[in-house]
């Protein structure tokens, strides 16, 4: 029979089994006791311009997005486009579907004083810094930041 066999009898048994099954289950609770801890910290910086931006799903998969002012997106992403902006949403919404918020699709991008961005959902307080995500994204959002800008201050003048 020999140690493998005689190692492999002994944990077959219902009890060694229910042991291990005991501490499985501890050993998932003492590292999941933290509980919620809530939304991590927004950084301390100043922030000099914000926009509210509001995010809807368009026809055939494709995403529109306005200024809070204003009735037309100032961009627009069809199927397959736009992958770095629909991953950085899906993680906010997912945080509103976790708590069941259905409000508003509106979320504020910031603009720091170091001239980083800082994409924030005021409903849960969740936010993402855009810069850390490389030039190449942060550009796509600093593109729709001053897209949002230059339309609301349009509407602005207009009134």
């Amino acid at each position: 029979m020999g140690w493998p066999g005689l190692l492999f009898g002994v944990l077959r048994h219902p009890i060694f089994l229910l042991l291990a099954l005991i501490a499985l289950a501890w050993s998932l609770i003492a590292v999941n006791d933290q509980g919620y801890q809530g939304p991590p910290q927004k950084p301390d910086v100043q922030i000099v311009a914000s926009v509210t931006l509001k995010v809807v799903d368009g026809d055939a998969g494709g995403v529109m997005i306005f200024p809070s002012s204003v009735a037309d997106p100032i961009v627009q992403y069809g199927a397959g486009e736009g992958s770095f902006f629909r991953g950085v949403m899906r993680t906010l919404v997912r945080e509103r579907s976790a708590r069941s918020i259905i409000d508003k699709p509106e979320f504020v991008l910031e603009l720091t004083s170091q001239g980083g961005l800082i994409l924030v959902d005021e409903l849960t307080g969740y936010w993402i810094a855009i810069e850390a995500f490389g030039p190449d994204n942060y550009r796509e959002f600093r593109s729709i930041f001053d897209k949002a800008r230059e339309s609301s201050l349009v509407v602005a003048d207009r009134n």
